[in-house]
């Protein structure tokens, strides 16, 4: 059943984008996106076993579960991809990012006779948007491991990478439907229905997915759970908001206690993780 009034959601909403990338529904689409972000064709991954792996964050009962559990794992042959999108990237977002796939490439790897095998590769794609400026200025980059000094001795070169892919540098990019990489992105990123639906057409595949976007966005049942899991970020993150508040209060506490008792700024800067300036302001 559909709403009378239409919606429209972005498929860069990170609910959204694994709800879409999941659903089992939608198999073929998703191996349409890897096959434009990957080395792999549509052709072979049409043919392997794939597995998708996706505890639903809808189902959660407070939004901060999903900081470990709510990725989309991706796992055929030896490899196993995972998917991210950010509607905002920075250095906390990184992090995160990189704790994931370190995650996921530790729990497959096994000691036999003192030594360790690595059976599966693993590449965690990040779709990412308002992206700040300690990141390169171009439309996607890689991270691997590497030697510090001398950059092209990789490794681990093929079983451990980070791709990032900027839907807002994509924006400003010019498209045609050859470019199917620049397509997809545009086509996440698109800011209005009228938006993505002009870039997806005359793309098959794409054009079918728009079509399942926007009955999937408007159904009521879906617009019902996307409402409770909004109240349920609302109320979860006023809870956390208290909480760092509370504690940074303690800190000021016990800053001033120790003011009092002639300790140093700089022992206090490392006894309570505050700021120097936040100390002199206190001291005054």
């Amino acid at each position: 059943m559909q709403t009378e009034n239409k919606i429209f959601m972005s498929l860069s909403n990170d609910l959204l984008f694994k709800e879409t990338f999941a659903n089992i529904d939608n198999r073929k689409y998703l191996i349409y996106f890897l096959s434009c972000f990957t080395d792999f064709s549509y052709e072979y991954l049409s043919q392997v076993k794939m597995v998708v792996k996706y505890e639903s964050i809808l189902n959660k009962t407070k939004y901060f579960d999903k900081a470990y559990r709510g990725d989309v794992v991706i796992e055929f042959a030896n490899y196993k991809i995972n998917l991210e999108c950010y509607s905002s990237f920075n250095e906390a977002s990184f992090k995160k990012s990189a704790t994931y796939v370190m995650r996921i490439f530790s729990t497959q790897t096994s000691r036999e006779k003192n030594s360790y095998n690595i059976y599966e590769s693993v590449i965690q794609l990040n779709f990412i948007d308002n992206v700040v400026k300690s990141f390169p200025n171009e439309l996607e980059f890689t991270y691997k491991l590497l030697n510090a000094k001398t950059y092209e001795d990789t490794v681990l070169s093929d079983a451990f990478v980070i791709k990032c892919f900027r839907l807002d540098k994509a924006r400003e990019l010019q498209y045609n439907l050859d470019n199917k990489k620049l397509l997809w992105l545009k086509f996440i990123g698109a800011k209005s229905a009228e938006e993505r639906k002009e870039i997806a057409k005359g793309d098959e595949l794409l054009m079918e997915l728009d079509n399942w976007i926007e009955r999937y966005v408007n159904d009521k049942e879906t617009q019902e759970i996307f409402g409770k899991w909004a109240e349920k970020i609302a109320e979860d993150k006023g809870i956390e908001k208290g909480r760092i508040e509370g504690k940074q209060e303690e800190k000021l506490i016990t800053a001033k206690k120790l003011l009092e008792l002639n300790i140093s700024p700089e022992n206090i800067e490392f006894a309570t993780g505050l700021s120097l300036e936040e100390i002199e302001e206190l001291k005054n």
